[in-house]
C-alpha cells in the first residue's frame, strides 16, 4: 500500500523525505499536525497509523507523525472519527511546555522510533 507521512518532526522528514511522500511542516504545533491530518481525511485519505499511538500524551511532547493513505478516494468515516476523537483529546491535554534541547531530542527520537514502527507494520502487510 502507497502511503504518506504527515509530520512536524525534523527527525523523520530527515530519515524519510527521500523514501515516502511526506507533508512536513516544521514548526506546526501537535494540534495544529492532527488538524492538517483532519483536512486529509475530508479530502479522501485514509489514516493507516493511530494519530495518538505511544505513550506519550499530546501535551508531553511537541512532535507528531503520522501515516495515511497516498491516494485520496471517498471520505473514511472511520478515519473521521479517529481524529475528530483524536484531536479533542489533544485539546484536553495541551499544555505551553519549555523543555530542555535533550529532552526535544528524545522526542524526535520517540516519534520517529514510532512512525518507523508504523512503517514496517504496512510493509509486512503489503
Amino acid at each position: 500500500m502507497k502511503f504518506r507521512i504527515i509530520t512536524n518532526n525534523p527527525l523523520v522528514h530527515l530519515k524519510y523525505k527521500d523514501a515516502f511522500p511526506m507533508d512536513y511542516h516544521e514548526n506546526a504545533t501537535f494540534l495544529e499536525t492532527m488538524e492538517f491530518t483532519r483536512s486529509k481525511v475530508h479530502s479522501g485519505h485514509e489514516i493507516l497509523t493511530h494519530p495518538l499511538t505511544g505513550s506519550v500524551k499530546p501535551g508531553e511532547t511537541p512532535f507528531k507523525s503520522i501515516i495515511i493513505s497516498e491516494e485520496a478516494s471517498k471520505l473514511n468515516f472511520d478515519s473521521l472519527k479517529l481524529i475528530e476523537d483524536a484531536i479533542l483529546t489533544t485539546k484536553k491535554f495541551v499544555l505551553n511546555r519549555k523543555w530542555t534541547d535533550k529532552i526535544i531530542s528524545d522526542f524526535k527520537l520517540i516519534d520517529c522510533d514510532i512512525i518507523t514502527s508504523g512503517i514496517e507494520s504496512i510493509n509486512q502487510i503489503n
